[in-house]
């Protein structure tokens, strides 16, 4: 598991960050903002209407610079005692094992059939007990992922499902206040516009960075430019969908896990030592659609690198329902199963994770855009997407932003309200207190060397980073340390791992701890473990493109 990091440490340092740099896109200053007008809020007023939900949540989240300094000096008042009593992350894990509750106890699971586990640090594991306080042993498949002391108490042996699932559903949460939340971020698949690796090639809109200049895939500038990209306006051929039958219970379930040593197990053991967040990312999709055996085959490989301790869960799925899918019936069932499968192969407490596009989002209240874009793009309204993802199939959900500029355009929503209308409309809905939201970010990677000036990558970092994260996500994660796409080769570094401007804007938001990227252990710029290194100086959280 990442380790180990207070939470109230990431609220401290955002609210830092925050109050000296986020002012800028709001117009604030670090002086006590001017008082509005009474009854007046002209950050919410300008792209919200003051009878949807989403104002009401806008207002709420409205605050000055000086209430960002206030939170910083209450953590830093007397040498910090009170982060020093701070719970850490990551926060406790509740099992259930009674027969009939698949998952946590908030599902009228009674006293007896608790067992919460909290991290010891001392230990490095989490230490389970009842709720008479003794130390006791997890559900027994919670032990093959090798985060959990399973060696005093007695045995608390989960019983399972017809489906061969424990009943025991759990992960850790950075908020020790949550019961089961998910942890961060991207993606790469195997669809249309694949590289030669068979990672995903960003959806993304390109265009200018502040100065209109650097060539940098961009989803939600305004100007374009000449880097290469899919259009996002025009919707892929989607590909025949034959589901295979449900595979609750694939051969990987039946038999004990060990994690792979290819390219992938190398980069996920070193990216644990140094103490990353870990995911295995992959797409399902096409294996799905392919029938039984290749689904099941595909579910066993991903299951076998996720059982690595230090390994937070799997990706399976990006822009889940924008390609390879012709009704909103079939991406349903394709996440239940995947979920299914997934949940009864992996060592409990690993978790599940998907990326997601909602174009309807960025329209904030303009109805004319909503309705336009929701007939160009129904498998993935917010309706539909509300769907698949809410269910309590996935522990975690990254929300790509941005990538439909050019339909935003024809509204005269500019690209910084379509980004805040997104990430108000995701957490004033409610989706942040049903899984972890991330934000899936494209347009900070450039192909050839970087030109942008110190101040043009703070500016784009302010948007793509600080914006996401001021609006209540969780993590952001970018693409890509590297990766070769449409005959050019996309990084965030330079060529060689040579730090450039974007670096060193991203490196003054490593306090942050919520920024991720996503890592082909195929094709390193050095080596696995020199480009490792270079990514840990950023990111706390990699997600690792199983080969």
């Amino acid at each position: 598991m990442p380790r180990l990091r207070k939470r109230e440490w990431i609220i401290a340092l955002i609210a830092v960050l925050f109050t000296l740099t986020i002012g800028i896109p709001t117009g604030m200053a670090l002086a006590d903002p001017a008082p509005a007008a009474e009854g007046i809020n002209n950050e919410c007023d300008e792209i919200l209407g003051t009878g949807t939900p989403e104002y009401m949540y806008c207002s709420w989240m409205a605050k000055t610079p000086r209430d960002a300094l206030n939170i910083v000096r209450f953590w830093a008042e007397n040498d910090g005692a009170k982060l020093k009593e701070a719970v850490p992350y990551p926060g406790p894990v509740l099992f259930c094992t009674d027969k009939n509750n698949k998952g946590p106890g908030m599902q009228d699971c009674a006293d007896k059939d608790q067992v919460l586990c909290k991290w010891d640090r001392d230990a490095g594991k989490y230490v389970c007990k009842n709720t008479d306080g003794e130390i006791t042993n997890p559900p027994a498949k919670a032990c093959q992922g090798g985060e959990f002391d399973c060696s005093g108490g007695g045995a608390s042996t989960a019983p399972t499902t017809n489906a061969g699932e424990t009943n025991a559903s759990a992960a850790p949460t950075p908020d020790a206040s949550s019961q089961v939340q998910a942890d961060p971020n991207v993606q790469t698949q195997a669809e249309p516009n694949a590289g030669p690796d068979g990672s995903q090639a960003p959806l993304v809109e390109s265009s200018t960075q502040p100065d209109g200049t650097q060539e940098v895939a961009t989803p939600n500038a305004t100007a374009s430019v000449n880097a290469p990209q899919p259009d996002a306006s025009a919707k892929p051929e989607p590909s025949a969908s034959t589901a295979p039958e449900p595979t609750a219970t694939p051969k990987a379930s039946k038999q004990a896990l060990t994690a792979p040593n290819d390219a992938t197990g190398k980069a996920a053991a070193v990216a644990v030592k140094l103490g990353m967040r870990v995911w295995i990312e992959s797409e399902l999709a096409p294996a799905w659609t392919a029938g039984k055996d290749q689904f099941d085959a595909a579910v066993a490989t991903l299951a076998a690198q996720a059982s690595r301790p230090g390994v937070v869960g799997v990706k399976f799925a990006q822009d889940l329902g924008y390609w390879g899918f012709k009704s909103a019936d079939d991406v349903r069932r394709f996440v239940n199963d995947a979920s299914t499968a997934l949940r009864a192969a992996m060592p409990a407490g690993k978790q599940l994770a998907v990326d997601v596009v909602v174009p309807e989002m960025g329209c904030g209240v303009s109805e004319p855009c909503q309705a336009a874009l929701r007939a160009k793009y129904p498998l993935i309204t917010r309706a539909n997407v509300e769907k698949y993802v809410l269910t309590g199939d996935v522990d975690h959900v990254n929300v790509s932003s941005g990538l439909f500029a050019s339909e935003y355009a024809k509204y005269k929503i500019t690209a910084d309200k379509a980004l805040r209308n997104q990430w108000i409309a995701v957490r004033a809905r409610g989706w942040d207190t049903r899984v972890h939201i991330g934000a899936r970010e494209v347009g900070l990677a450039h192909s050839g060397a970087n030109k942008l000036t110190a101040a043009q990558a703070e500016a784009a970092a302010k948007l793509r980073v600080d914006l996401p994260l001021q609006a209540g996500v969780q993590t952001v994660m970018l693409w890509t340390h590297r990766q070769d796409w449409d005959g050019a080769t996309w990084r965030l570094l330079d060529q060689g791992l040579v730090t450039n401007t974007m670096w060193k804007a991203l490196q003054a938001r490593k306090g942050l701890g919520r920024l991720s990227v996503t890592f082909d252990a195929g094709d390193p710029e050095k080596g696995i473990t020199q480009d490792l290194t270079k990514l840990a100086e950023v990111f706390d959280e990699v997600y690792i493109h199983s080969q």
